[in-house]
């Protein structure tokens, strides 16, 4: 592929919603310990395209998204990732599968509720470290459509942005149409 959209399915456009926890990434979530979640919804769309595929394997792509926030917090967030695909998986005759893990920025509208609340030590700032991971999911003979997982993290990086140590994850189901 080239750089540029050349083909079918480089582009996708993707609505997901998801609750608040203030668990920890790695400790609690991703070990799939029990999770609570607070009164704060998020909604989120996204523009992404495929940039680079070195491989049948995996892939490169760039996500763009506005989200916004109900309920416990009511702000914006502008948020955009680079994304790493891995879509070698062997039940995909069965199931497609695709694993994400994406790294970038997410800028709020203002400081999050939440996150100042829950970390009343470092707060929080408008700018942070935004991680998603997600597990997309689709039948073989679905061509433009999938269902997804994912995990919406922010994070001040142990204190690399502005000295915050907390942050705040959001786990939530998702729909995409490929083009």
């Amino acid at each position: 592929m080239s750089a540029a959209c050349s083909g079918p399915q480089e582009r996708a456009v993707s609505v997901y919603s998801g609750a608040y926890t203030d668990q920890a990434l790695v400790e609690e979530i991703l070990i799939a310990k029990p999770v609570s979640f607070e009164n704060a919804t998020l909604v989120s769309a996204t523009y992404g395209q495929v940039f680079a595929q070195p491989s049948e394997s995996y892939r490169w792509e760039w996500e763009a998204g506005l989200a916004t926030w109900f309920g416990q917090q009511n702000h914006q967030e502008l948020n955009g990732l680079v994304l790493f695909r891995w879509l070698d998986l062997p039940w995909n005759h069965v199931l497609r599968t695709s694993l994400a893990l994406g790294n970038g920025l997410s800028l709020a509208s203002r400081d999050p509720r939440l996150e100042e609340a829950f970390h009343p030590d470092t707060g929080s700032t408008n700018l942070l470290y935004h991680i998603a991971v997600e597990a997309e999911f689709a039948l073989p003979r679905a061509k433009h459509w999938s269902g997804f997982l994912r995990i919406h993290h922010r994070s001040g990086v142990f204190g690399l942005f502005n000295d915050i140590n907390g942050g705040s994850n959001v786990i939530g189901l998702g729909l995409r149409y490929w083009f």
